[in-house]
């Protein structure tokens, strides 16, 4: 998966978020790393990144700047903090992941903050990974959500019964702009990845039903 970007001298990452939906502004300071230049070696390095940097922060990101997914080519970025990760992706949080009552609270621990187990890695790798909007510019993104993916299956096979077809959220990150609860019927649009147009969340519940075929090790 290549490794770090080259060393450049750099100062900590100000992360914000202030929104409508959320009653207190929310401010984490993400460590400078060891890297944060570009992936000079393994099989992705000198790739081209087609957009971004977007922003740390969503009140300058997507929502008030739509040209920020301009196209921009540049080179993929990582910044990796090793103790960073290792704290985000601990034993322990995965015990309590697991451990969540409901599909509610699972989404909590999971997105509890810019350490918790979905966004650690993001923050850890940094670069790419660590801006909301363009971190599927690296490589290492697809790897990751496997994970949370499996994790999220993981929970759902200790209580197949409630878990399953268990949902938490709306429609928009953070719930901004405000979008309603989401529903098994609701659909998802893939695009190109789904010709027949597009499929409920129902088909999308499980890795062995619907339209998938695949278990985790």
């Amino acid at each position: 998966m290549s490794g770090n970007g080259v060393a450049v001298p750099h100062n900590d990452t100000r992360k914000e978020v202030s929104l409508p939906s959320i009653p207190v502004t929310s401010v984490d300071y993400l460590p400078a790393g060891t890297g944060g230049g570009c992936v000079v070696t393994g099989p992705f390095a000198n790739i081209t990144v087609s957009f971004g940097p977007v922003s740390n922060d969503l009140n300058t990101g997507l929502f008030n700047n739509p040209r920020n997914l301009d196209y921009k080519p540049h080179c993929l970025r990582r910044d990796l903090s090793p103790d960073f990760v290792r704290s985000a992706v601990s034993a322990d949080k995965v015990r309590d992941l697991l451990s969540s009552p409901n599909a509610t609270v699972f989404n909590g621990v999971l997105d509890a903050s810019i350490h918790a187990l979905h966004g650690g890695p993001h923050n850890g790798v940094g670069g790419e990974m660590a801006d909301l909007f363009a971190s599927v510019g690296d490589p290492l993104f697809f790897l990751h959500h496997a994970q949370v993916d499996r994790l999220w299956t993981q929970w759902q096979q200790l209580d197949p019964a409630t878990r399953q077809y268990a949902l938490s959220g709306t429609g928009s990150v953070l719930n901004y702009p405000p979008t309603p609860v989401f529903q098994l019927n609701d659909t998802i649009n893939l695009g190109k990845l789904s010709p027949e147009g597009p499929r409920p969340i129902r088909d999308f519940m499980s890795t062995v039903q619907g339209p998938f075929c695949y278990e985790y090790a």
